[in-house]
């Protein structure tokens, strides 16, 4: 049975991203003014058609990664990855959405100097982190900060990346299923925010794909926030 469930939401999920596609094609020709000239509620209707497509992706794609991993058709390339610049990226990309979006909000980075490569791929650890990030920019109200922090645990052999937020923090009672899938709190930011309660599952489970741990903590304050934090292995030459 679970078998069974998991390729059928891997077709369904993978059958409906060539209707999205089209629609979202559609919608871009009609915003560009292929049809004619738009007025103010033409382009108002379409931008709410945008972001609903938007969403429907982020579930389709968050669908297909869970039923890859529990198939374990997900194969990792493990290769050297520096984590510093995967983070400037991911930092980059999120003060540019906060601009975008006129959400104000203070993001730093602080890595540790000689900062040792971990062993992953590529791709998946900047998913972990671009997860970890973007949770805190939706959960933090404006004028907030997020602190992206990376720095080595030697006697471990890893290196830990901390995400910390001052937004509106997890309660107490929601932490324990907070890692489960298609749980989502009951904070009005968080319902009022597109989501599919599938992000973080799928982070821990990449996580620990690579060998690696995650943890939270939070006072469940609004203010105080929360932290978020995972490590992978220290790449060693031969591996």
């Amino acid at each position: 049975m679970d078998r069974l469930k998991s390729e059928f939401v891997a077709t369904v999920s993978h059958e409906l991203r060539t209707p999205m596609t089209a629609i979202k094609g559609y919608v871009d020709i009609l915003t560009m003014g292929a049809a004619g000239p738009l007025n103010e509620n033409q382009v108002h209707f379409l931008d709410v058609v945008r972001n609903n497509i938007e969403r429907l992706n982020i579930l389709v794609s968050d669908l297909l990664d869970i039923s890859r991993i529990e198939s374990g058709r997900i194969i990792l390339e493990q290769q050297p990855v520096n984590l510093h610049d995967i983070a400037e990226e991911v930092v980059a990309e999120t003060l540019r959405r906060s601009q975008t979006e006129n959400k104000p909000i203070a993001l730093s980075l602080e890595s540790q100097r000689n900062l040792p490569l971990v062993i992953g791929d590529n791709g998946r650890v900047r998913q972990i982190l671009s997860n970890l990030v973007n949770n805190a920019y939706n959960y933090t109200p404006e004028n907030g900060t997020i602190r992206v922090n990376i720095h080595q645990d030697a006697e471990r052999g890893e290196v830990q990346v901390d995400v910390e937020d001052n937004g509106i923090g997890i309660r107490p009672d929601d932490q324990a299923r907070l890692f489960d899938r298609f749980f989502r709190g009951e904070h009005p930011l968080v319902l009022a925010t597109p989501g599919t309660g599938l992000g973080l599952p799928i982070v821990r489970q990449l996580v620990e794909m690579h060998k690696g741990r995650i943890w939270m903590k939070s006072t469940g304050v609004p203010g105080e926030g929360s932290i978020f934090s995972f490590t992978l292995p220290v790449y060693k030459n031969g591996e």
